[in-house]
């Protein structure tokens, strides 16, 4: 993996600051604001509108964070905040007014994987950072790539980790151990994504594969598709809201093979006919940051998937221009992996006035974020730890941990 130094970072800037980054707002040592943006589902059906509205509250935090320090390179920010509404034209309308209207040091989002697909070549070409707290899609690993940097990063893990938990839940004979099995899953870039990944690491005969729409209203005849060849095992692949009514009838059904469910669909509260579902879930963080930040948002607890990392995703670019030296866009990409990890001194939510006396003294910063570690790979995006879990009468059961090294990426070693 490629670092800079932040000496070494502001000779190469120093060399290309003409040809590449004239007419930034930023460059010069401006004293006016700069945005921090959001693209969130604000607007968008069932519970991901609440989801949206716990990640607007994570991104304001991490911003007040960085003005209490005196903001980034001695300018404000400001959060210009704006709705999706879970849906790639009203996306595209929102980034262009909020690109077209304010200097903006990076944007928050999108939220879903399809949206974010639809914005990527365009912040691209626009040299414009997009940092998602929640797209996962596999493909959206060499999203936003130009010949001279990368402007999409996220702070989720890629579902290709955790297509290989799934597969281990459906061939490992600690679990459902089956001979063969049905992917059923939402048809949108996310669920379709995942699957085409399921489907190439389970070792298990995939006897069908069945794609169902969001929000369907009579699953019935989708239910019968997926359980016609008789599988030993279901992976089901889906979303909040969106999956709810498929999922209510699959579980309803007299199934004797197990079902396997992606991550965030299973909650702690059991629900009648879930009982020995198994499910993958990104590991949770329990860090000083974690803390910290549950604690600051303690009247929305309990916090919604993946808030945590809407504040690391608003946070890293901060810090990223901070360290740059500048508070721009091409600035904050370029040096936003360099922040993420490494062997620099560690800095936490709430840490953004320790980080800017680090880099005035000169030092190397290591983002320790609130949903973990944010090493970020050359592809801007973290290897996450992850549990394979049950649901038992009592709640979610946690089976077994999957550590980073299991995916090829961190330290530690396979199970624990």
């Amino acid at each position: 993996m490629h670092r800079t130094t932040r000496r070494g970072w502001l000779a190469a800037a120093g060399a290309t600051a003409v040809a590449g980054l004239a007419g930034c707002a930023g460059v010069g040592g401006s004293s006016e604001p700069v945005a921090l943006g959001s693209l969130l589902p604000l607007s968008g059906p069932g519970a991901l509108g609440d989801v949206a509205a716990d990640h607007e509250r994570a991104v304001a935090a991490a911003v007040e964070h960085a003005n209490r320090a005196g903001g980034v390179d001695g300018r404000e920010v400001v959060h210009v905040s704006k709705d999706t509404g879970a849906n790639p034209e009203t996306a595209a309308e929102a980034y262009a007014e909020l690109t077209e209207d304010h200097d903006v040091l990076s944007v928050v989002g999108p939220v879903i994987s399809d949206v974010t697909a639809s914005l990527t070549e365009r912040a691209a070409d626009d040299r414009q950072l997009l940092v998602s707290p929640s797209s996962t899609a596999p493909d959206l690993a060499s999203a936003g790539r130009t010949d001279d940097g990368k402007f999409f990063a996220r702070t989720c893990p890629n579902d290709s980790q955790q297509a290989a938990v799934m597969a281990k839940i459906v061939d490992d004979d600690a679990y459902a151990s089956a001979d063969t099995a049905t992917v059923f899953h939402l048809d949108d870039a996310f669920g379709s994504a995942l699957a085409n990944a399921l489907e190439g690491t389970i070792d298990a005969d995939v006897a069908a594969t069945v794609s169902y729409p969001g929000g369907v209203e009579d699953p019935a005849p989708l239910v019968d598709d997926a359980l016609a060849p008789e599988p030993d095992a279901v992976a089901f692949v889906g979303s909040p809201g969106s999956s709810a009514s498929v999922l209510k009838e699959l579980l309803a059904r007299e199934y004797e093979g197990d079902v396997v469910l992606s991550s965030g669909l299973a909650s702690d509260n059991p629900r009648p006919n879930w009982t020995g579902v198994y499910t993958a879930s990104v590991a949770s963080a329990n860090t000083v940051g974690t803390k910290r930040l549950r604690r600051e948002l303690s009247d929305a607890a309990p916090l919604l998937v993946y808030t945590m990392n809407a504040y690391d995703a608003a946070m890293l670019p901060l810090l990223a221009g901070e360290y740059a030296g500048e508070a721009s866009s091409p600035a904050a990409a370029d040096a936003l992996q360099t922040v993420s990890g490494g062997v620099g001194h560690s800095v936490t939510v709430g840490e953004f006035d320790r980080a800017r006396d680090l880099v005035a003294a000169d030092r190397e910063l290591n983002y320790k974020g609130a949903a973990g570690d944010m090493d970020l790979t050359d592809d801007l995006e973290p290897v996450t730890s992850y549990l394979v879990q049950q649901v038992a009468e009592s709640g979610l059961e946690t089976l077994e941990l999957l550590k980073r090294g299991y995916f090829g990426g961190g330290s530690g070693g396979g199970d624990a």
